[in-house]
């Protein structure tokens, strides 16, 4: 049979641990202070009576030495009786002799003679000392046999019980303070995880609205897996109409060449048009448009997925540039724009060039169809740090910045009635990031609607 373990909220968890921490720390840690505090008081105790034993030694001795050498029983009367600190004490006073001088028993001032006290029969409730009397010259003059009883009196008990009850109170409420605390950490740790659970929930039904406010709770990893939440489903709406629009696109690219190619055929099988030549081109013409699109797909298949094979060489770039760049140009001055090159030399790249030849293709292609009649195309080729930098710079129309982000996204253009007119498929630029990341460099574009456009490729040096 199974074991069914019921799930608890984030909060339910973090509100346990903080009691069970507050319970601990409000017991272990007042036990311990208390245990340290009343072992310390009763050493004190201790203490502060051997030294007074110790000085009583010392003031009988002097007044021994001042009696000329013996003791006089009244005067040790004096010393003894009136001083309160003896309380609980029996206190003998011997000669060298071993001859009882004084005996002072507050027991039985206090009972009598015939003390029948059980506390002071009990000897487990008493500890026996001796101090030895000893003058100047290191004579032994007496003895101080002290039966004492052990700390444990009224007032100390008194003292102890004050310091329990003290201790304890300051334990309850530390416990429910901490509780109190703990109940408020606890909602405040468990409530951005709620609201990340609630937000990816709404992604995966495809609930992908960002208007939520992001509000920071001040712990950097829960704002980290709130923003990051956040991020994600910015980055899935824009990745969701992306799709649809590459859906359309390509559903368009593939239905115009085979709506033209159908309709001829039909024009032609009903009889209403001839089948000329010029019509056979059209069909032929569209029929290599689309397969054009197709194989356009599966390079960039190829190239984005794990089966790209690339064999890099080491490279001398202007060399690999400069014959690229002159068969542009007769294609360029047809269109009467400028092609211009600044190429340094000894840069190297390990690139692929039969590969890499279609990147410099492309770019170049792009440049010269959305460049006007009179304008400018500029490519170059320098260093930077440890980096191969190629620039192509035109004077073309130029990327909105709305779109400028999504230009190396499969299929998308940025102008889909001039891509059209143009030829434009939208996988080209694809293609390229896709290349140039296969040999661990990376493509970026900078554009100004209406003034031009510049991507830079940076490769590793050689």
């Amino acid at each position: 049979m199974e074991n069914k373990i019921k799930n608890k909220s984030l909060r339910s968890h973090f509100l346990k641990l903080y009691v069970f921490l507050a319970v601990l720390s409000g017991i272990v840690v007042p036990v311990l202070s208390l245990g340290f505090s009343v072992n310390a008081f009763r050493n004190y105790q201790t203490q502060r009576r051997q030294a007074d034993l110790e000085n009583l030694g010392e003031t009988l001795t002097n007044l021994y030495e001042e009696e000329g050498g013996i003791w006089k029983r009244r005067r040790v009367m004096d010393i003894l009786r009136p001083a309160p600190q003896w309380a609980g004490m029996i206190i003998s006073l011997k000669d060298s002799g071993g001859r009882e001088v004084f005996t002072l028993n507050p027991f039985q001032m206090m009972h009598g003679h015939h003390n029948n006290n059980n506390d002071f029969l009990d000897d487990s409730k008493f500890e026996y000392i001796t101090i030895p009397l000893v003058n100047e010259n290191e004579k032994n003059v007496g003895q101080l046999d002290i039966k004492r009883r052990l700390p444990s009196g009224r007032y100390e008990n008194s003292f102890i019980q004050y310091l329990i009850r003290y201790t304890l109170g300051g334990a309850s409420l530390m416990i429910i303070l901490a509780c109190g605390f703990g109940y408020f950490v606890a909602g405040k740790l468990s409530r951005p995880v709620i609201k990340a659970i609630e937000r990816t929930k709404r992604i995966s039904k495809g609930d992908y609205d960002t208007d939520e406010k992001f509000y920071s709770v001040g712990i950097m990893e829960l704002d980290d897996l709130t923003k990051g939440v956040e991020d994600l489903g910015r980055s899935l709406e824009a990745q969701e109409k992306l799709r649809k629009r590459l859906m359309v696109d390509v559903a368009h690219e593939l239905r115009t060449p085979l709506t033209v190619v159908r309709t001829q055929i039909e024009a032609i099988a009903d009889g209403i048009l001839e089948p000329s030549e010029e019509r056979l081109n059209l069909c032929v013409n569209e029929m290599q448009r689309l397969g054009g699109l197709i194989e356009n797909v599966e390079i960039l298949t190829r190239v984005e997925g794990d089966s790209i094979e690339i064999h890099t060489e080491k490279t001398n770039m202007k060399n690999f540039l400069a014959p690229v760049i002159e068969s542009f140009k007769p294609v360029f001055e047809k269109s009467k724009i400028k092609l211009e090159s600044e190429l340094k030399d000894n840069i190297f790249s390990e690139i692929d060039t039969n590969k890499f030849r279609h990147v410099i293709d492309n770019l170049l292609s792009n440049s010269l169809r959305y460049t006007n009649s009179g304008g400018e195309v500029k490519i170059k080729l320098y260093t930077s740090q440890n980096d191969t930098i190629i620039e192509v710079s035109d004077t073309g129309i130029g990327i909105s910045e709305k779109d400028l982000p999504n230009i190396f996204e499969r299929f998308y253009r940025a102008d889909e009635s001039r891509a059209r007119v143009t030829g434009g498929s939208g996988v080209g630029l694809a293609i390229v990031k896709a290349t140039v990341e296969a040999h661990g460099g990376k493509i970026t574009a900078q554009s100004i609607k209406g003034k031009g456009s510049t991507f830079k490729i940076i490769l590793p040096l050689s």
